[in-house]
């Protein structure tokens, strides 16, 4: 289980570590090439309100990210409580003491005459 964790911890961290590889130097120019693409020229309100915009884009970008990845735990967390809560009313052994399931986890029943114990998984 440790693994599995880590495994989603490194895929939530590797992005946000490519992501700070980038200066602030690197990203005002990325975001100034991006405001004059769009035709705004340095230096007017428009291009410094595209610049603003892009800043506060890039920052709701990161906040729904970790808004999904904490909505994501959370679910993990109650769905994993759910399954804890489930009990397994099966016997899991008969009354001589043998064991009803196989290492597999399939049930096998008891196997002698007169057995007391129902198959839980038939309708009947």
């Amino acid at each position: 289980m440790p693994n599995f964790r880590m495994r989603y911890v490194l895929l939530a961290l590797v992005p946000l570590a490519v992501a700070g590889c980038v200066s602030a130097e690197d990203q005002r120019a990325m975001d100034q090439e991006k405001c004059a693409s769009f035709g705004y020229r340095p230096g007017t309100d428009s291009f410094a309100d595209c610049m603003m915009k892009q800043s506060v884009q890039r920052d709701d970008d990161e906040r729904r990210f970790e808004d999904r990845m904490e909505r994501r735990d959370r679910e993990r967390r109650e769905a994993r409580r759910r399954q804890d809560d489930v009990i397994d009313t099966r016997p899991s052994y008969d009354r001589d003491g043998n064991p009803n399931f196989d290492t597999q986890g399939n049930y096998q029943g008891c196997r002698d005459i007169g057995c007391e114990v129902d198959n839980p998984d038939d309708d009947n």
